[in-house]
């Protein structure tokens, strides 16, 4: 810690420097105006100690001086005067000084000075200035701090989908209160969710990304508990007519109305019970990959990076991203499709019984055993996974194999990673994937082909015959030839 002491008094001036430097801050000395200048120029400071009695620069106080120079605003300063000068500092109209000492004073009151004001401007400097919560400089203290100490922890990446477009609309002073909004929400949801002392840790990154740092354990309650009250609240920034509209109509740059959807919120989840994480930056590009993937679907939602964990079901991908489904508590919670399926009324509580026992005892997908026992069709779980899940399905059914697709990935490669390329167009390509939130394959097919993919939901029993026909096909060639 750097700590300048700008005073005539040399007995005075030996006096602070030598309590400070007994306290290991490293102090540095002026005797005259025109030096405290010099040195502010020449290096930065984390405090300034400066006497009233210093001489002036061009008629006019040095405080002045240093107050005009934009990186040296946030410097603070500690006046140094004697006590019949109080009431001219109070009746000061631009006083520029943050605290001040009467000489002579305390050792230990000068030592204790320094240390408050050092402290609230680190907090001030660290601090957001929207919405006063702790920002980069802080956020990454933190991590950095759970690294070293080998603590379990989640990281949440929250962020606005359809913000800017908001923005344009309504104006920034409309969007600064979303913003304040936002994390209003998210405190009201770490008191509920983690309210004991350093359970959890809210930091804003800037705009409108936020970052959440708890337990593990309290990761995906934290985040179904923010998407909802968020999806709740956000709609009353909005006017009657586009709240009903469902959208918003903005200008862009060439003066052509688009249509925007009205605004949701991603939560993109990492944590490392899995992987070992060393910085900061490894644990941003995985959620920064995530996030992405999320931002390519409509609505508000909630995942975890599964890289160095895979999700094994279907259905658990559809339990973390629907916000609106309650954590299970029942056995038939357990299985998210069967419940839709009978609250649709497409299955009654008799087959899903049995479906249940099946599932159980042979570990298939309740989906495919209820299609087997032709209690539903494929079709109904489709459209079923549709609407909860707010991806796009695909009836591999109609989908016939076309000798385009294998210049894309082979076959072997469609049959691991349980994808059926669809079509591709201005540089993205549309697939069927019976896992679509399977990042790893994700990232394998725009390595491969140099499109970006865009997952839609295929069925397990679907994909299965789509695999007979492509390898019927393919032996019926074999034979032409």
């Amino acid at each position: 810690m750097r700590v300048l002491v700008a005073e005539k008094d040399p007995q005075v001036r030996a006096l602070v420097s030598t309590r400070l430097t007994a306290r290991h801050y490293h102090v540095l000395e002026a005797e005259e105006s025109e030096e405290v200048l010099r040195i502010l120029a020449r290096q930065s400071v984390d405090l300034l100690l400066l006497s009233t009695e210093m001489d002036r620069i061009g008629g006019r106080h040095l405080i002045e001086r240093i107050r005009q120079k934009s990186e040296w605003t946030a410097i603070p300063i500690i006046l140094m005067t004697e006590e019949d000068r109080i009431s001219e500092l109070v009746m000061s109209q631009d006083r520029g000084f943050d605290d001040f000492l009467i000489k002579p004073f305390n050792p230990l009151v000068l030592q204790l000075r320094v240390s408050i004001n050092i402290s609230r401007a680190r907090q001030r400097m660290e601090a957001n200035a929207l919405t006063h919560l702790p920002g980069n400089i802080a956020i990454e203290r933190v991590i950095r701090a759970k690294i070293e100490r080998g603590e379990k922890f989640s990281i949440l990446y929250i962020d606005i989908n359809h913000f800017k477009a908001f923005n344009d609309r309504y104006g920034f002073q409309k969007g600064d209160d979303v913003i304040r909004q936002s994390s209003k929400i998210l405190v009201r949801t770490r008191e509920e969710v983690a309210p004991e002392e350093g359970g959890c840790f809210i930091g804003h990154i800037g705009g409108d990304d936020f970052i959440v740092v708890l337990a593990p354990e309290r990761e995906e309650a934290f985040a179904r508990k923010f998407i909802s009250e968020f999806d709740r609240i956000i709609l009353t920034y909005y006017n009657e007519a586009d709240q009903k509209r469902g959208f918003i109509r903005v200008k862009n740059r060439q003066g052509k109305s688009e249509s925007f959807p009205l605004m949701s919120c991603v939560v993109a989840a990492c944590n490392n019970l899995s992987r070992e994480y060393k910085s900061l930056g490894e644990i941003s590009q995985d959620a920064a990959e995530v996030k992405s993937f999320l931002k390519s679907q409509p609505g508000s939602h909630y995942l975890r990076d599964r890289r160095s964990s895979p999700l094994r079901e279907l259905t658990h991908a559809m339990e973390i991203l629907a916000p609106d489904m309650e954590p299970a508590r029942e056995l038939k919670e357990l299985n998210p499709i069967g419940q839709i399926l009978l609250n649709a009324g497409l299955i009654s509580q008799e087959q899903l019984a049995a479906a249940l026992k099946v599932h159980l005892a042979s570990g298939r997908r309740l989906g495919q055993v209820l299609i087997a026992m032709n209690a539903v069709k494929s079709e109904d779980v489709g459209r079923m996974l549709e609407k909860k899940l707010n991806l796009p399905y695909v009836s591999l059914k109609s989908v016939f194999p076309q000798r385009e697709n294998a210049r894309l990935f082979s076959f072997e490669f469609m049959k691991a990673h349980r994808v059926v390329p669809l079509e591709s167009a201005e540089g993205e390509l549309k697939l069927a994937m019976c896992d679509p939130f399977d990042l790893r394959t994700l990232d394998a097919v725009e390595r491969i082909t140099g499109f970006k993919p865009a997952p839609r939901l295929a069925l397990e029993d679907e994909f299965e015959d789509f695999l007979e026909r492509c390898e019927k096909q393919a032996s019926e060639r074999e034979k032409i030839i």
